[in-house]
């Protein structure tokens, strides 16, 4: 076993949700790593994160998964694929949880701020169209309260951000948009972390005024 597999394996829990899983394998729907998964949850626990704010529902996989960290989370949701929207509103309806989502049909890019909640939210997900994580991050992270937490997933793109000969153009561009953004996080002296857990994961805390990084 490698070592990578190991923790992979450490970091795992129990499916709670094997009707979803079932049907993102079965669709070939991308959904969250469970390692990553498990880890993103931890951090909500440890920061008391219940009022989140994710951009990219899918079929609302993860939103499930955030929601099952405590009855008090609560999760704003944006998703521009209809298809996708009206099976994620199926599940969370089946699942007991619509009072607890606010599910929003259009493009993050398109959707701007004004028409989201007023109150700062704790927990900014990031999860939609890789290439866009700079535009997701610099829209929405404003929204965030002082000291809460921004995550984004995939930021390792299963491996293609470190490969140097890319073919495809569209693969080259995209490789190099999130690269650009990972970097200039690095870079930024905002306190993060990049974790090789899942596809990569990056975990943001959002600086408190007044504090250093």
């Amino acid at each position: 076993m490698e070592i990578f597999e190991y923790i992979e394996k450490m970091n795992s829990r129990p499916e709670l949700f094997p009707d979803m899983l079932a049907y993102a394998v079965e669709h070939k729907v991308p959904i969250m790593d469970p390692d990553a998964l498990q880890v993103m949850k931890h951090y909500m626990h440890l920061t008391g994160s219940r009022y989140i704010l994710e951009i990219g529902t899918a079929i609302g996989y993860s939103a499930m998964h955030m929601l099952s960290v405590s009855d008090d989370v609560k999760v704003v949701t944006i998703e521009k694929n209809e298809d996708s929207y009206r099976t994620a509103r199926d599940f969370f309806k089946n699942h007991g949880v619509a009072a607890r989502v606010e599910s929003i049909l259009g493009d993050a890019k398109e959707v701007g701020t004004g028409s989201l909640s007023d109150t700062p939210f704790d927990m900014l997900f990031i999860d939609a169209s890789k290439g866009n994580n700079e535009y997701f991050f610099e829209t929405f992270s404003p929204l965030v309260k002082d000291g809460g937490l921004i995550i984004v997933d995939n930021i390792l793109l299963r491996g293609l951000v470190v490969e140097e000969e890319i073919q495809s153009r569209n693969r080259r561009r995209m490789k190099e948009k999130v690269d650009m953004f990972n970097k200039r996080i690095a870079a930024s002296g905002m306190l993060s972390s990049f974790l090789p857990v899942g596809d990569g994961l990056l975990i943001i805390s959002k600086k408190e005024e007044g504090t250093n990084a």
